[in-house]
């Protein structure tokens, strides 16, 4: 039989159980709800270990009915197994007391207590365990850890309650430690960037080692990137540069086929408009003026004249029609007279330069001159010749044939497509001196030792007669077809077999 404990009347019977084994240490214990109260067989008890404690368990049975009473005499019967052993049944007694109150009898409780206190096993099993309790050297663990702990706090600043200043952190490492520590020993091979897989390059062979992404497909550049490159090159290039140098010969190449650029402006006509150009008056006069944008791209006239004035143009010949405000052009470097300007040079030549035997000019000079014997010759001459175009104005007159035929003998037009007419005999040979004509005009050429002819002609349907060498007839007209592009067209002459006597056709 254990030591007795005490319980309290109308209360919770609790019995404090130590298992220990027979050395004195303690043991699990498992089924100790098994345990039951003598007075109460029925009621089982809720088992605790407090702190964990092993070996020491607390059995508590509550809510007893009926419940006890000051003196009662009862015994815990306690079952359970160690090690899975179960141990023998274990009585303990239980004494049960008044609560302390004022009207308790004070003799009864300090008599109960006294046996209680004197009897040495229940003051063995009443003492409190302190097992659990910390020993000097744990307090002194503790200590440092709340040492430590406060040197961090005491680094924190609260400018705002209970709000850490992280800008008033005090301690820690200085910066020239964090440097020394990056770039000391090996420390600053693992902190830096992986360059394996990048390309190198080599300035002394002027030569790129390319890495891991070595495909060079797929890469093209982007519109703005082509357009960039393009206009640095031309930026580069429309330079004058120097002798021997690609730009120099690039921009020589752009010079002797483009003298200026520029774009209509105002309200056009087909014969004459403004421009942006800003050159000198008359700087662009009698050179070829060539659309490259618009309606009219691939059309091209002379210009009669050029004026600075708000870039004025003027036209020899009127276009097909009047271009569009900001269509584009070019001037071209091809001079090119007024016809105006060929047939006053004819007309206005001075007598001292017709003097070349054979030719038309020493032709009507010596002869105009001498008709008429005694007539002043002279005087004749330098009327004929000093007579104003606008005076050969009549018809079938000699000044006005030679104002309307002379003046453009010769002429194969200025259209913008060429004609080649080839004139030769039944055995392919290439004939001399045939006079081929555009007709309804007076454009007139006659055909050299190659037997051929060119005319600048625009598109249109043309017919073209031939005056033939003396010895070979007259062959039929042809009809050429001038559609944008430029044609080729054959004469093929026979023998005549008239006497030879004939004078051939003069146009």
């Amino acid at each position: 039989m254990a030591s007795s404990q005490i319980a309290y009347a109308g209360s919770d019977v609790v019995v404090t159980l130590n298992v220990i084994d027979s050395t004195g240490t303690h043991q699990a214990a498992t089924g100790l709800n098994a345990s039951r109260l003598s007075s109460h067989p029925s009621a089982v008890p809720v088992v605790t270990n407090p702190n964990s404690e092993p070996g020491v368990y607390v059995l508590t049975w509550s809510s007893l009915s009926p419940a006890t009473s000051e003196g009662d005499s009862i015994v815990a019967l306690i079952e359970g197994s160690v090690n899975s052993t179960p141990f023998s049944t274990y009585a303990i007694p239980l004494k049960i007391i008044a609560n302390e109150r004022g009207t308790d009898n004070a003799s009864t409780f300090d008599n109960t207590v006294d046996t209680v206190i004197t009897d040495a096993a229940s003051r063995t099993a009443s003492q409190a365990d302190v097992s659990l309790l910390a020993t000097t050297a744990d307090l002194a663990v503790v200590d440092g850890n709340v040492d430590a702990i406060k040197v961090k706090t005491d680094q924190l600043a609260f400018t705002v309650a209970n709000q850490v200043d992280a800008n008033s952190l005090t301690g820690g490492t200085s910066p020239a430690d964090i440097y020394t520590y990056f770039t000391s020993g090996t420390n600053e091979d693992a902190f830096k960037a992986d360059v394996t897989g990048l390309s190198t390059f080599d300035p002394a062979s002027q030569s790129v080692t390319v890495g891991t992404n070595n495909d060079k497909t797929g890469y093209a550049l982007s519109s703005a990137a082509n357009d960039a490159i393009g206009a640095a090159f031309l930026a580069y290039t429309l330079t004058k540069g120097t002798a021997g140098t690609i730009e120099r010969a690039f921009w020589q190449a752009l010079k002797a086929t483009q003298l200026a650029d520029g774009e209509v402006s105002g309200t056009p006509t087909a014969s004459a408009f403004d421009t942006n150009l800003t050159a000198v008056t008359g700087a662009y006069n009698h050179l070829l003026l060539l659309f490259t944008s618009g309606s009219l791209a691939g059309e091209a006239r002379p210009i009669a004249t050029y004026n600075s004035t708000n870039g004025r143009i003027t036209l020899q010949e009127a276009l097909t029609s009047a271009p569009s405000s900001s269509d584009e052009f070019i001037v071209v470097p091809d001079h090119s007279h007024p016809v105006s300007e060929i047939v006053e040079g004819i007309f206005n030549e001075p007598q001292a330069g017709y003097t070349t035997a054979g030719t038309f000019g020493y032709y009507l000079d010596s002869q105009v001159s001498a008709a008429g014997g005694a007539v002043d010759t002279a005087a004749i001459a330098d009327a004929v010749w000093s007579e104003s175009r606008a005076g050969h104005t009549t018809s079938g007159t000699f000044g006005y044939y030679l104002d309307a035929q002379v003046s453009t003998a010769g002429s194969g037009g200025s259209g913008l497509y060429q004609v080649s007419v080839l004139v030769q005999d039944a055995s392919n040979a290439a004939l001399q001196g045939a006079r081929i004509n555009v007709d309804g005009t007076v454009l007139t050429l006659t055909t050299d030792s190659s037997g051929i002819v060119t005319f600048n002609l625009d598109s249109g349907v043309y017919l073209l007669t031939c005056s033939p060498p003396a010895g070979y007839d007259t062959p039929t007209s042809l009809v050429a077809t001038v559609t944008n592009a430029d044609i080729s067209k054959e004469f093929t002459l026979t023998p005549t077999s008239s006497a030879p006597c004939d004078v051939p056709w003069v146009g």
